[in-house]
């Protein structure tokens, strides 16, 4: 059968760290007959974590993409890193996706990184499998992690198979037929309209009634078992194949790919594609961006654990593209294929990179600029006039990847220290300001708060008759290149910035009188706006042995942390609760120190608030618009004595040429009709 008319299933596979993600990867390989020999994290053997870093310290960092075939179709299987401090890696995976399969661990259940990952599935509309895994290690319980799912996440569960952890042996049963039709009357009027009239229901009917409510996000199954014993895994791959729908091919469509993932090598730049429409053929030229199109020059594509080249792609496919100077994010071709893009990756710390000898700056900003290619939450900057390199992170454990990389990718030996908790400025009042360059050339900007957690916005209020269209882009382009720093270096937030009011000559005014006031007039504006700083506030959740409770709630109230004592079993207890994130700056070492080890800590940012800490500050990066003088002069290169001119009134002269000429042209009219 052709490629081309082959169902495609993309299907991404999700955890907390340690809940057995990779492990059940390879036995979905196995099964397949895509492998013939299981590797294992603890040797680093396995298929998809196949870099060094992921080796040495038996965990995923990045997405790695394997296929195989099952029920007439290509599943591309997209496994994931679980840490928390990898989640852009799952970001760019979910946008992509047609299924997937989200991975619990029967002992710990429910953690932190559960929930950020299921509220992203919900919101991108993903049907979703459920596997709990470990049902071997002693306190695994399958019922509770069920309850734990429909109570705490509101999942609409069906329990397809009952698993039981009986001293360490586990027992599968197949659900009874009674209990499958009583759980779907809960989700489903048909369902219930057969149950309560005691109908006679046919198994197929069930099932294809349970692959429609799956398809729609409306049901949710649910296996057990352990993939390292191999005990439920072929349940997976059944169910698989039974409830998650391939996508739905548009090959005769105008083509339309999004690039979700960038990599670079010795070879140049590689951008992993998901065709969303169309296809798309070697050598073809693409539009990459409105003014730019391209040549591609090598395709391929996976086939079980390799990849291979191929001459074609089509809807559905994942592939590698060569030749194209694209970023994450992007969409190649028609822009009108890609669905909402989901967010929610929100790096924690700012960090100062330093390189061992100062001779490698140079290199190490070329190295990082590479990573930031690869991921652009990385955000990397340098301050020429300190010779200073910063870059945003998720945490510690990121901070040590980074370094591992920068040594074994680039030869370069350089340490990640100084972090600083990332906040975020937003305004408390309204404001308006004005700035002026010479008579002709003036914006005047208002400031309005939103909401928490609204964003940051920018909108214009004024006619092209009164600021050329030329000059609105660039003022819109410079507002949103400035407000990634504010007054006190942060980004701003929760905030609208509209141009109300501007004025221009056409042959009077230039480019570089914006580049002066649009920062000039931002910058007026906040200092009006009364602006405070906004902290991350994190939910976590921790495990201890019992014993070393009264040590962890004494050190969690000296940071003013919220708690509650969730769970209690076999001696471990699960604590959850919210701290500022500048409080739990230190805290897993300390818990280390306190549970000799033993407790776990896991965290992710749940919102933003008014931080203790106003003074916190950001080194400024570049052209620094908060001293006007220092910005005019020595960064724009220009004359202060052209700022803040009184401008001409608003006559015919500041009017688009246009405009002045349809007037003149309907006088004219005007006066000819008199006539």
């Amino acid at each position: 059968m052709d490629r081309r008319d082959k169902k495609v299933l993309t299907l991404g596979i999700f955890a907390h760290a340690n809940a057995g993600k990779t492990t059940i990867t390879e036995h979905l390989l196995y099964h397949t007959s895509v492998i013939d020999h299981i590797g294992r994290v603890d040797t680093g053997n396995t298929v998809t974590d196949n870099m060094k870093v992921e080796q040495e310290r038996g965990i995923t960092v990045r997405d790695s993409i394997v296929s195989f075939e099952l029920s007439g179709k290509i599943v591309q299987l997209i496994d994931t890193p679980g840490h928390v401090d990898f989640s852009a890696e799952v970001e760019r995976a979910i946008n992509v996706l047609d299924g997937a399969i989200l991975v619990i661990s029967g002992v710990e259940g429910l953690e932190a990184q559960t929930y950020t990952i299921w509220r992203a599935l919900q919101e991108k509309n993903i049907p979703v499998i459920i596997f709990i895994n470990k049902m071997d290690r002693l306190g695994a319980d399958f019922d509770r992690v069920v309850t734990e799912l429909q109570s705490n996440l509101n999942i609409p569960t069906i329990t397809l198979k009952h698993v039981k952890n009986s001293n360490g042996e586990i027992k599968i049963e197949d659900s009874k037929i009674e209990d499958i039709i009583e759980e779907l009357s809960m989700v489903d009027n048909e369902v219930l309209e057969k149950y309560l009239n005691s109908e006679n229901i046919d198994s197929n009917w069930l099932y294809n009634k349970i692959y429609a409510l799956t398809s729609n996000c409306k049901l949710f199954p649910v296996i057990g078992g352990s993939a390292l014993i191999d005990i439920g895994v072929k349940d997976l791959v059944d169910a698989i194949s039974k409830y998650i729908p391939a996508t739905i091919k548009n090959i005769n469509s105008e083509l339309s790919a999004y690039v979700f993932m960038i990599r670079v090598d010795e070879n140049g730049k590689s951008a992993y594609i998901k065709v969303l429409n169309g296809k798309l053929e070697n050598r073809d030229i693409v539009q990459t961006t409105e003014e730019k199109t391209e040549k591609v020059k090598n395709l391929t594509i996976s086939d079980g654990a390799k990849m291979i080249p191929v001459d074609t792609v089509y809807s559905g496919d994942i592939a590698i593209v060569n030749g194209l100077d694209v970023k994450c994010g992007q969409i190649i071709g028609n822009k009108k294929g890609f669905d909402k893009y989901i967010s929610f990756v929100k790096p924690l710390l700012t960090m100062e990179v330093k390189p061992e000898r100062k001779e490698d700056t140079i290199e190490l900003m070329r190295a990082l600029r590479i990573l930031n290619e690869e991921d652009p939450y990385l955000n990397v900057r340098y301050n020429e006039r300190t010779n200073s390199i910063f870059c945003s992170l998720m945490g510690e454990v990121q901070a040590q990847i980074v370094k591992t990389l920068l040594d074994e990718r680039f030869g370069l030996k350089a340490n990640i220290e100084n972090p600083i908790v990332i906040h975020k400025e937003v305004p408390t009042i309204s404001s308006r300001a004005k700035a002026t360059y010479t008579t002709v050339s003036g914006i005047e900007l208002e400031i309005t708060p939103l909401e928490r957690g609204s964003g940051f916005r920018y909108i214009s209020k004024v006619s092209t008759d009164f600021l050329h269209l030329k000059y609105q882009r660039q003022v819109e382009r410079l507002i949103n290149y400035y407000h990634k720093q504010g007054l006190k270096g942060w980004e701003l937030t929760d905030m609208e910035v509209a141009l109300i009011d501007g004025q221009f000559d056409s042959m009077g005014s230039n480019p570089m009188h914006f580049n002066i006031i649009t920062p000039l007039a931002l910058f007026r504006c906040l200092k009006k706006s009364k602006m405070k700083l906004l902290e991350p506030i994190l939910k976590y959740v921790i495990t201890i042995p019992e014993k070393d409770l009264s040590s962890v709630i004494k050190s969690l109230s000296t940071k003013n942390a919220i708690y509650e004592i969730t769970n209690r079993f076999a001696e471990i207890i699960t604590i959850e609760g919210e701290a500022s994130a500048s409080n739990m700056m230190n805290f897993p070492l300390e818990l280390s120190m306190m549970t000799s080890g033993r407790g776990t800590y896991t965290s992710y940012i749940s919102r933003y608030d008014i931080s203790k800490n106003q003074e916190s500050e950001l080194e400024y990066i570049g052209a620094d618009p908060r001293n006007e003088t220092t910005f005019v002069i020595n960064d724009m290169k220009s004359s202060l004595e052209p700022l803040d001119k009184v401008l001409m009134k608003k006559k015919k002269e500041s009017r688009s040429k246009f405009a002045r000429q349809q007037k003149e042209k309907n006088i004219m009219l005007r006066d000819r009709k008199n006539l």
